[in-house]
């Protein structure tokens, strides 16, 4: 029977359970669903059926997911899909989106993520084919897929590199999608997180999978070029610009033309240089230090930062305007802590890139479990220190904990006393940069000073995020340890934009 009356979801997946849980959360929304367990089976349905949505696995019996999703864009009339995967990696997202899946779901997910997901791809597809007519029918198949500026013409493909991004957790699943949507537009992006999480090899995927892939790529760190030459570091110089400048040089934007340029701990940028990077950001221009003229820019802008940029907007440091600019898109980079099911994952890639001999022999299960207590303070960083430490030490056996060096530590021990005079110094700062309070004010206005409030958004967060990861994210066991009612752990959570 052709149902058109309606919307209709097509489910190809060959497991019962898959289907019957999105038959029963998409019947439940007023969709009516249809089921294959096939590739070949789902492509007939979609040709006999006007469908709103397809939902693909990447893994079934016969054709794959994959290999057959322009075939269902075509069968369909360019209906969105969105693909799910139990083996999720970044070369899987690429290729999903890149042969034209809207969005990718990775196994086990969440039914409210799922729910999300399809009520986003349905308003697209509502839009396809609105009841005022069927002229959209013979649509390009490739319309479903989602509007990027600069998309490249051509696949991409995640190529063998040794520092590729490895994990299979929920969390890095996430990241690889970010990456997946986001790798063919010019759009910036904010990378953060803390020190050693993978900033930089994030970056570098997001050039690797993008038009520009066969440009320059130049990862910058800012703070490690002098301060006095920094501008003409990154925009070049005329000659006589400055004493020394005996003729004209490129800066590092003008070497990249085409390209992409990661500025790394981008928080640490001087005000002075970030007026000018804002100019680039915003006109696509930028002027060499000595120069009225200002030159054309085609590069495309990556940042990274371990610090939190709203805080440093708040204390003068950082720029808002930038800062708008700069997070067209943000990928937060979770730290190793939180997803201790990649640890394994982690090490054994580490010693494959070693060459070091049965990788899946050499950690067992009793030493991820001790390695999974550390706290990794210096996260994949560290991790990778540590194995490649181990394995000197074992010379060809299974590693043993013993291998292994002593855990990172914090560099300076932190009592209530250290604490007590890092606030003091905080507050004095902050005082410093506010205007001054009128004497005799109205001590319930929130202006001009709003010091309580700034000191809660800069610590706040970080005391709950830590106790939720210390209580495997148990908020009854987060609210106790904290001190407070769940409600009010709920209302903090919600203000700081927890999940």
């Amino acid at each position: 029977m052709t149902l058109t009356e309606q919307i209709n979801v097509l489910v190809v997946d060959d497991e019962p359970a898959i289907c019957w849980g999105f038959e029963k959360l998409l019947r439940g929304e007023g969709h009516a669903v249809l089921t294959a367990g096939s590739a070949e089976a789902g492509l007939k349905l979609a040709a006999a059926n006007r469908i709103s949505l397809i939902i693909l696995d990447v893994r079934l019996p016969g054709e794959s997911g994959l290999d057959a999703l322009p075939k269902f864009i075509a069968a369909s009339g360019g209906a969105p899909v969105i693909v799910i995967t139990a083996f999720g990696d970044l070369e899987t997202a690429v290729t999903a989106v890149r042969q034209g899946a809207v969005d990718y779901l990775t196994k086990p997910f969440r039914l409210e993520d799922a729910a999300e997901v399809c009520r986003q791809a349905l308003r697209r597809s509502v839009a396809r084919i609105d009841n005022r007519g069927d002229a959209n029918l013979d649509c390009d198949p490739k319309a479903s897929q989602p509007w990027v500026p600069g998309l490249a013409s051509k696949g991409l493909r995640e190529p063998g590199h040794a520092d590729a991004l490895v994990g299979t957790s929920a969390a890095m699943q996430k990241v690889f999608r970010q990456i997946a949507l986001v790798a063919a537009s010019d759009l910036s992006v904010l990378i953060t997180g803390e020190t050693g999480t993978g900033k930089e090899l994030v970056a570098a995927a997001i050039h690797r999978h993008s038009h520009r892939k066969d440009r320059p790529y130049l990862a910058i760190a800012p703070v490690a070029l002098s301060p006095s030459l920094l501008e003409s570091e990154l925009f070049g110089h005329v000659r006589g610009a400055f004493t020394g400048a005996n003729e004209d040089r490129k800066g590092f934007f003008e070497t990249a033309a085409g390209g992409t340029i990661l500025l790394d701990e981008i928080g640490d940028l001087p005000l002075a240089a970030q007026v000018k990077l804002l100019r680039v950001l915003e006109q696509r221009q930028f002027t060499p230090v000595g120069s009225v003229a200002p030159r054309d820019c085609d590069v495309r802008i990556l940042a990274a930062t371990h610090r939190d940029l709203r805080n440093a907007v708040a204390a003068a440091t950082f720029r808002e305007d930038l800062l708008y600019r700069l997070t067209a898109v943000t990928i937060e980079l979770p730290p190793l802590r939180t997803r201790t099911e990649d640890i394994a994952v982690l090490a054994k890639h580490f010693l494959r890139r070693m060459g070091y001999p049965d990788p899946e022999i050499a950690i067992d299960d009793s030493l991820v479990r001790h390695l999974s207590k550390r706290r990794w303070l210096g996260n994949i960083r560290e991790l990778r220190n540590a194995v490649e430490h181990a394995a000197v030490i074992a010379r060809g056996r299974p590693l043993d904990i013993a291998d292994f060096p002593e855990p990172q530590t914090a560099g300076v021990a932190i009592n209530e006393a250290s604490l007590e005079s890092e606030i003091e110094r905080w507050t004095w700062q902050a005082i410093e940069s506010e205007p001054a309070v009128v004497d005799g004010g109205d001590a319930d206005s929130e202006t001009p000073g709003q010091l309580y409030e700034r000191f809660l958004a800069a610590t706040e967060p970080a005391l709950i995020r830590t106790v939720l990861n210390a209580t495997g994210g148990n908020r009854a066991a987060a609210a106790q340890r904290l001190g407070m009612h769940r409600a009010t752990l709920r209302e903090r959570m919600k203000r700081y934009g927890f999940d």
